[in-house]
C-alpha cells in the first residue's frame, strides 16, 4: 500500500481522451473545422495509410503511425500508452468513423481499460460522390429510402442483407468495398432491380485523381473492369440518378408555395390538396390557359384555326420548340388542356413521363393532321378533356371521338356529378368500383344523410332509406355502412376559440377528438371561423390548414349581433364578444343552423353549424 502512495509533491500527469476523428472522403478541405483543430494539436496520429490521403495531414507536427501496417494490438498499445502519457491522440479513420471503419474493437477496449474517447464525425465518400454527381438520392414521393452496405466477400455479409434481398426494395443504393467484385454485384442486383437501372462508380472521390464511370446495370461491369478500378470506389445505384434530367421529376414540397409549414404559410391558391380540390367545381377555372402543339406547315394552319375558335386563352408552340426547351415539363402542371396536331402515337409518348393521375393531369387531345379526327387520350372527364373534344370537332368540322365507357353506354359518369356538385370521394378507389357497378347493374342505392336533398338524381341511381344497404352515401357524416362509397359534402362550418399560444399539433388533436365524436368527416369543413383578434393564431392558422378549409374571421360586433346565442361575461370580458365559436360558425352562411353547441375543451371551444345541400340532376 506504501509503494502505492504518491510521493510528497508529485503531480499527476493530465490525461486526455483519444479522439476518434473521421478525415472525410479525401479532399483536405471537407474535414470539419473540429477535426481539422484536434490533427493540429495533437501528439500523436495514428491513420489509416492505405486510405487517407497523406495531404490530410501534411501540415500537422504529431508523431504519426501508418495503421496500414500494424495489426489491432500494435494500435491499441500506441493508443493507451500515449494516453498514459498525457498525450494528445487522434486516431484518424477515412470518411465518417461510423461506417465501416473498424473503431468498435478499438472502443470495447478503451471501454474495458476505462480510458475517455471522443468520435468526431466525418463526410462518408458515397456522399462526397453523390456530391460529384450532383444528385439527391432521395426523390420526392419516388425514393424515400438510402442503403448502405457492401458485397459479400472475403468479410461475409448476412444472407438476410445479401444485395439479391436489398435489391427489391429499389432504394437508392450505395456500396462500399464492392468495385472488386462487381461482376458478383451485378448478378446479385438483377434479381430486383431492372437491368436499365442507373449505375454509377466512383473512385477516390474528392482525390485530384478521382474517377467516375457511368453506366446501366446491364453494361457497369465491362466499363469498371475496362478502367481498371478495383479499390478506393464506391457504387451507386438506382433511379435516383436519372431523376434531375428526367422531365416528370417529381419537387420537394417543402419550397413549394403552396405548402404551409411553421416558418411559412403557402399562398391559398394552394390551400385546398388532393381529392378536396380536384373535385372543387372551380378546379378547371385555375387552370385556364391551353397549349396548342404542331408538326409543320399544315399543322400550324390547323392550330390557327382551333386557337381562333377557342373561348380559353391558348398559346400554339411547335413541337420542335417543346421538346428543345422542355417546355412541357415547366408547363404540364400550368396548363388545363394541351392539344397535339400529329399523329396521336407521337402525343402519347411525349406526355407519358408527365401522367400521374385523372385528378391532377391536364386534358390531353390529339388531332390529325388532315383534321379528320379529334382523339380525347387523357383526362376526359375531370380535365374537361370530352367536352373540349367536341368544341374542337365543331371547330374544324372533324370527328370526335370519345373512348370513355360511361359516355358510349350513355350512363352517367360519377366523377363529373360529383364536381359539379362540390362532392368529394372519401376514396378514389371505390369511386371506380361504384363506377363499374352502375355499368354492370345499370343501378346504385344513393342514402343521403341530414341536410341533403336531391329532387332528382341522374338515371341509374336510386334513394334509399337504408343506410346499410347503400352503395353510396351522400353527406358531411361518417357512415355507418364501410362498403358504400362516401361523397363528402363541404356544407360545414365550425366556430372556435383558443387559448394564446396554444400548441398546434395540441388543438389539432382536440378538433379531431371533437370530430370524431360527433361523427363529422374531416373533408366537410369548408370554414374554420373565429374572432379577427384570433385570426393570426398560429394554432387556428394550422387547423384550417390541416383540414383544407378557408379560415373566416369576424369582428366582436359581428358577432354580438347575432341572436340566440348564450354568452358569458367572461368572455366578453377577454375578446369583446359574448360568445365566439357558435355565432363565428352561424356567420359562415346565410341560413346555416347550429347542429352542435358549443362544446368545451380544457384549452379551446368548437361548434358547428350546417348549411341545406340541393343535389343538381346533370353534370354541367
Amino acid at each position: 500500500m506504501i509503494g502505492s502512495q504518491k510521493k510528497s509533491g508529485e503531480t499527476k500527469t493530465p490525461r486526455k481522451p483519444i479522439y476518434f476523428v473521421g478525415a472525410g472522403p479525401g479532399d483536405p478541405e471537407l474535414l470539419t473545422i473540429k477535426a481539422k483543430k484536434l490533427l493540429e494539436q495533437a501528439d500523436i496520429i495514428v491513420f489509416t495509410g492505405s486510405l487517407v490521403p497523406r495531404s490530410v495531414i501534411k501540415n500537422c507536427n504529431a508523431k504519426i503511425y501508418d495503421s496500414s501496417r500494424l495489426h489491432l494490438e500494435q494500435v491499441l498499445n500506441i493508443l493507451e500508452d500515449g494516453f498514459q502519457k498525457g498525450k494528445r491522440v487522434v486516431r484518424l479513420h477515412t470518411g465518417d468513423p461510423s461506417l465501416y471503419s473498424a473503431i468498435g474493437e478499438q472502443v470495447r477496449h478503451l471501454k474495458q481499460k476505462s480510458i475517455p474517447f471522443k468520435v468526431i464525425p466525418g463526410v462518408t465518400a458515397g456522399f462526397a460522390a453523390a456530391a460529384s454527381l450532383g444528385t439527391e438520392l432521395t426523390v420526392p414521393e419516388k425514393i424515400q429510402t438510402v442503403i448502405i452496405s457492401r458485397v459479400s466477400g472475403r468479410t461475409p455479409v448476412s444472407k438476410k442483407e445479401s444485395l439479391e434481398i436489398l435489391s427489391q426494395i429499389r432504394a437508392s443504393l450505395i456500396l462500399y468495398l464492392s468495385a472488386g467484385h462487381i461482376e458478383k454485384v451485378v448478378v446479385e442486383l438483377a434479381k430486383g432491380y431492372p437491368m436499365d437501372t442507373p449505375v454509377t462508380v466512383v473512385e477516390k472521390a474528392t482525390w485530384p485523381d478521382e474517377r467516375v464511370v457511368i453506366g446501366k446495370l446491364s453494361n457497369i461491369a465491362s466499363k469498371v473492369k475496362g478502367a481498371g478500378i478495383k479499390k478506393t470506389a464506391v457504387i451507386i445505384v438506382g433511379d435516383a440518378l436519372k431523376e434531375l434530367d428526367s422531365p416528370g421529376s417529381t419537387h420537394s414540397r417543402l419550397y413549394d408555395k403552396s405548402f404551409s409549414h411553421e416558418f411559412r404559410k403557402g399562398i391559398e391558391k394552394g390551400e385546398k390538396k388532393g381529392l378536396i380540390h380536384a373535385f372543387s367545381a372551380d378546379a378547371l377555372k385555375e387552370k385556364s390557359e391551353a397549349l396548342i402543339v404542331y408538326l409543320g406547315s399544315k399543322g400550324k394552319e390547323i392550330a390557327e384555326n382551333l386557337k381562333a375558335g377557342l373561348d380559353s386563352k391558348s398559346e400554339l408552340i411547335s413541337f420542335a420548340r417543346l421538346k428543345e426547351n422542355k417546355l412541357l415539363s415547366k408547363r404540364w402542371s400550368e396548363v388545363s388542356a394541351i392539344f397535339f396536331i400529329c399523329a396521336c402515337q407521337i402525343a402519347v409518348r411525349t406526355i407519358a413521363p408527365f401522367i400521374r393521375d385523372k385528378y391532377s393531369d391536364p386534358a390531353v387531345i390529339s388531332i390529325d393532321e388532315s383534321a379528320q379526327n379529334v382523339i380525347c387520350i387523357l383526362s376526359g372527364h375531370l380535365g374537361g378533356g370530352n367536352e373540349l373534344t367536341k368544341k374542337a370537332a365543331s371547330i374544324l368540322g372533324a370527328r370526335a371521338v370519345i373512348t370513355t365507357q360511361s359516355d358510349l353506354m350513355d350512363i352517367p359518369a360519377l366523377d363529373l356529378w360529383a364536381r359539379a356538385n362540390n362532392l368529394i370521394p372519401s376514396d378514389k378507389i371505390k369511386l371506380k368500383d361504384a363506377q363499374a357497378l352502375l355499368r354492370n347493374n345499370k343501378r346504385l342505392r344513393v342514402y343521403l344523410q341530414k341536410g341533403i336533398d336531391a329532387k332528382r338524381l341522374p338515371q341509374g341511381l336510386e334513394r334509399t332509406n337504408s343506410k346499410e344497404k347503400a352503395d353510396i352515401v351522400i353527406g358531411p357524416f361518417l357512415p355507418v355502412n364501410q362498403r358504400a362509397l362516401h361523397l363528402i359534402t363541404r356544407n360545414l362550418f365550425i366556430g372556435t376559440g383558443c387559448h394564446k399560444g396554444l400548441d398546434p399539433v395540441k388543438f389539432i388533436n382536440r378538433a379531431k377528438e371533437f370530430l370524431s365524436k360527433h361523427s363529422i368527416h374531416p373533408w366537410a369543413i369548408r370554414y374554420l371561423a373565429t374572432i379577427d383578434k384570433k385570426g393570426n393564431e398560429p394554432a387556428i392558422v394550422e387547423l384550417a390548414r390541416n383540414l383544407g378549409a378557408n379560415l373566416k374571421t369576424f369582428s366582436a360586433q359581428e358577432l354580438n349581433r347575432v341572436s340566440g346565442i348564450k354568452g358569458s361575461k367572461t368572455v366578453k370580458k377577454a375578446v369583446g364578444a359574448r360568445a365566439v365559436a357558435e355565432p363565428a360558425s352561424l356567420l359562415c352562411s346565410p341560413g346555416s343552423m347550429l347542429i352542435v353547441k358549443k362544446q368545451k375543451f380544457d384549452c379551446c371551444t368548437f361548434a358547428v353549424s350546417m348549411e341545406n345541400v340541393r343535389l343538381e340532376n346533370e353534370a354541367k
